[in-house]
């Protein structure tokens, strides 16, 4: 474990490390290292270019001033007249009054560099740096004698009066050049960019980096309100499409888990409303049970009631196990393990076992039950059993649910592809506005009376379930006061490759 001092002294180095880690940095550090890499690359080569270039033109302004130290000594002696020949004639006159006075011009004007003039084979006649006054003047502007300059020699031919030429090496060294200080002044120039570079390249960055962070940042504004509770607030366009796409996923994301959230909701208030139904539907035979079996032992009651009693008990019992059947056939269907044995068979057999069934709760209630099946057997690979409590729920809520007097009519249709099995009813009917509802989980509708507080709203959602496992649809279509319809369309292709 570090002391709390180590930890004191790392911390600068944590908050340095989480801030190379935010993004605005990193495009601020990338454009600038963009920029360092090509004035780097662009430095080098300079450096490389320049050295060479500068030494060239020297070398070449050396080689054209011996040139033109020869040319101006030959054309000087070939323009004396005859009287004046003897300074050719003679080596001390040719040296000092010809030779010295056009070196010294040519070291001046022509070489700006010290010019030696050698006879072939012979002394050197004259050497010639320039003046004082021109070197002054040369190195006030910068110049000085380059030692990287190598000398340049020219031979050359010149009259010497007696009808001949003699040889003559023309030769230019130390010659004045402002190269280095060139040098020096490209690389403070290019010191200078660089750093001027480095600081727009800053501050284009930061730009940059603002423009293209800020919508992220806004984005992450909205989804902290978001992960806050509002679950109303979306992202907005922000013009850049990256993150345009992003946003648009957002809002997906939020959309959809805002509709799940209110879904749970409403199966929450849903499952509340059922639980408390339930409990008070639970007191209700519990109590009834509680009463017959304290009359019973307390001997108090004759033997046609204790029959009674006996006869009630049961209907209570029954009426426990078909609400608990309910909730175990919901906690299997959630589960995934609700059991299902497809087999092929016709699809009439159970339809009619349905309807006689449910023949004897339809007389007791008035209700008039009607079956119309097709004369040739529906062949469709089901599970009877579920088929059965399909159809159970659907008949059973229509008799519970049409007055006295009405009609239910099952009706089975064998369409090729398809058997479609349609339960309608007399009854008053589902509000439009409950019909998207009522196969939801605990939902029982609003305008059934009397018979809401028997049912558990379970019925249909298992219904729907059953209907789905073997790859077919459910739907229900309804007029106040005009009866409600339900079909249930049965795939035989999909049935049959179950």
């Amino acid at each position: 474990m570090p002391s709390p001092r180590t930890e004191a002294l790392l911390q600068p180095l944590g908050d340095l490390g989480s801030l190379f880690e935010r993004l605005n940095v990193r495009l601020v550090l990338t454009l600038a290292s963009v920029v360092m890499v090509a004035l780097l690359v662009s430095g080098v080569a300079l450096s490389q270019i320049l050295p060479g270039y500068f030494l060239d033109e020297a070398e070449r302004r050396a080689e054209t001033a011996a040139i033109s130290t020869a040319i101006l000594i030959q054309s000087v002696a070939e323009q004396l007249d005859i009287t004046n020949r003897a300074i050719l004639r003679t080596p001390e006159l040719r040296n000092t009054q010809l030779l010295q006075p056009r070196a010294q011009q040519a070291a001046n004007s022509l070489a700006q560099g010290t010019v030696e003039i050698q006879y072939e084979n012979g002394p050197i006649a004259a050497v010639a740096p320039p003046g004082p006054a021109v070197s002054d003047r040369l190195r006030q502007q910068g110049f000085a004698p380059d030692p990287q300059v190598p000398a340049h020699t020219i031979r050359a031919p010149i009259p010497d009066g007696l009808g001949g030429n003699m040889i003559l090496l023309f030769t230019v060294r130390d010659v004045y050049t402002n190269r280095v200080a060139t040098l020096q002044r490209v690389n403070g120039t290019l010191f200078g960019a660089t750093l001027a570079a480095l600081a727009v390249s800053l501050a284009v960055g930061i730009i940059a980096a603002r423009r293209l962070t800020g919508p992220l940042a806004r984005l992450r504004r909205v989804s902290g309100r978001f992960a806050a509770g509002e679950l109303d607030v979306r992202a907005p366009q922000f013009g850049i499409v990256e993150v345009d796409d992003l946003g648009q996923q957002f809002n997906v994301m939020a959309d959809r888990l805002s509709e799940s959230l209110r879904l749970l909701e409403a199966d929450r208030n849903r499952l509340r409303e059922f639980v408390a139904d339930v409990s008070h539907e639970l007191r209700t035979p519990i109590a009834a049970l509680r009463t017959f079996t304290e009359l019973q032992r307390d001997g108090e009651v004759g033997e046609s009631q204790r029959r009674e009693f006996l006869d009630r008990s049961t209907q209570q019992i029954n009426r426990l196990e078909w609400m608990s059947t309910n909730l175990l056939d919901l906690s299997r269907i959630d589960a995934g393990i609700f059991p299902m044995d497809v087999r092929p068979g016709d699809l009439r057999e159970p339809v009619r076992a349905v309807v006689e069934a449910h023949s004897e709760q339809a007389d007791a209630a008035g209700v008039s039950l009607a079956l119309q099946v097709p004369a040739e057997p529906v062949m469709l690979r089901f599970d009877r059993e579920r088929v059965v409590q399909l159809l159970s729920n659907l008949v059973g809520n229509a008799v519970k649910f049409t007055q006295r007097g009405g009609e239910v009519v099952v009706d089975l249709v064998d369409r090729g592809d398809e058997a479609v099995l349609e339960v309608r009813d007399s009854g008053p009917g589902i509000p439009e506005q409950d019909l998207p509802l009522v196969f939801d989980r605990f939902f029982r509708g609003t305008n059934v009376g009397e018979a809401r507080a028997s049912g558990s709203g379970l019925g249909l959602a298992i219904a729907r379930s059953i209907v789905e496992m073997h790859g077919g649809t459910i739907g229900v279509s309804s007029l106040l006061g005009r009866g409600a319809t339900f079909t249930v369309r049965l795939p035989r292709e999909r049935a049959e490759g179950q």
